[in-house]
């Protein structure tokens, strides 16, 4: 097993959208869930992390040109208030030529942006009490399980992550 050094970040340079069949049964999927970890570095949120995931259904990526995906899934805990999809004006997934971006979204005091090139360049804007602030984003991606928790899509590490400093 890999030792990874703690001021390192894992970050998705692809992601892969496979099919699988379980050996127990004809299970198949292609949701790709991520987590997110928003750090605040500018504004009132500086001394606290907040975390989140979404998921979305990848059988429409083309990995051709500029793509946003609706996400399925949403779920963010921030200054206390549980968010889900229903709470997001909008929400998608972005990725250029099948590499991932980012997550597009906007809440009332909260937006996601999305990497214009990779997605180092994502990054988290808030409004509080009249005070913005930004944020960095890091995404990490989930393995799925289906109902009876067997795996049905684990990421290839070596394909999906590269270890940044």
């Amino acid at each position: 097993m890999a030792k990874i050094d703690t001021n390192q970040k894992l970050i998705p340079t692809t992601t892969t959208c496979t099919t699988i069949n379980t050996n127990t049964s004809k299970a198949k999927t292609s949701t790709i869930k991520y987590d997110f970890e928003v750090s605040p570095y500018r504004g009132e949120l500086t001394e606290k992390n907040y975390y989140g995931s979404f998921s979305f259904n990848c059988s429409e990526l083309t990995r051709k040109g500029v793509e946003f995906i609706k996400i399925d899934n949403f779920d963010f805990r921030f200054l206390g208030i549980d968010y889900g999809k229903t709470d997001l004006l909008f929400a998608e997934a972005v990725f250029r030529d099948g590499d991932f971006l980012g997550l597009t979204a906007s809440g009332a005091d909260f937006s996601f942006i999305c990497g214009f090139f990779n997605l180092s360049e994502a990054s988290f804007a808030y409004n509080v009490n009249s005070s913005f602030g930004a944020a960095n984003v890091t995404f990490s991606l989930r393995q799925v399980t289906n109902d009876n928790f067997a795996t049905v899509f684990a990421p290839e590490p070596s394909i999906l992550m590269k270890v940044v400093v």
